[in-house]
Parts: structure tokens; sequence; C-alpha cells
């Protein structure tokens, strides 16, 4: 499990690296960071949820050992499928590129 839970880390912080280092370079600048802070707290509310819905689910059962990596590697995952998703939605549909003049 400590493997996998590397594995996610990594391509996680590779995620947000890439999502906080190429905005796009046509948006206006404060609008851009305004998403930004409400795309990473978002994203941290729903690692929360996660994290909590895991202690109260797995604690206190036989498989009390199990939440803490399951909770880790479930927020890591929310992280990487939200940040994705709100990446794309930012620079190609919230944010789109200029139209070019003439063009079909």
């Amino acid at each position: 499990m400590g493997t996998i839970i590397i594995v996610l880390a990594v391509i996680g912080l590779l995620l947000l690296f890439v999502y906080l280092k190429f905005p796009p370079p046509y948006a206006n600048p404060k609008l851009v960071s305004v998403y930004n802070k409400m795309v990473l707290a978002v994203g941290g509310l729903l690692c929360l949820v996660w994290i909590l819905t895991a202690y109260t689910n797995w604690a206190g059962t036989p498989d009390e050992k199990w939440w803490i990596p399951l909770a880790i590697a479930g927020s890591i995952g929310i992280e990487i499928v939200f940040l994705g998703i709100c990446f794309l939605l930012r620079n190609f549909w919230i944010f789109n590129p200029p139209r070019r003049p003439g063009g079909f």
C-alpha cells in the first residue's frame, strides 16, 4: 500500500505543479488567481470530507488498520481527478482561447 501512496503522491505533486505553473496566457491573471484559489479550497474540502468519511466508516471495526492508508490514497486520488478536470475546464472552456478572426 505504501508504494501505491508514493506513486499517487508523485503524480499528485506533478499535477499540482502543472496546474499552478501553466495558467492560460490570454486570461486575466486576477480572475485566474481567484479561480485557482477556489479550486484548491474546494479540492481540499473534498479531501477532508473523504478522510472523515474513511475514519467514521473504518475506525472501530476489524479493518481499523486500513483506514489511514485508504484515506490518504483516496484523498490523493480525489486531488488528481479534481485538479485534472479543473485544469482542462480552466484552460479550454472557462478561459477559452480567443477565436481567430476570419477562421471557420
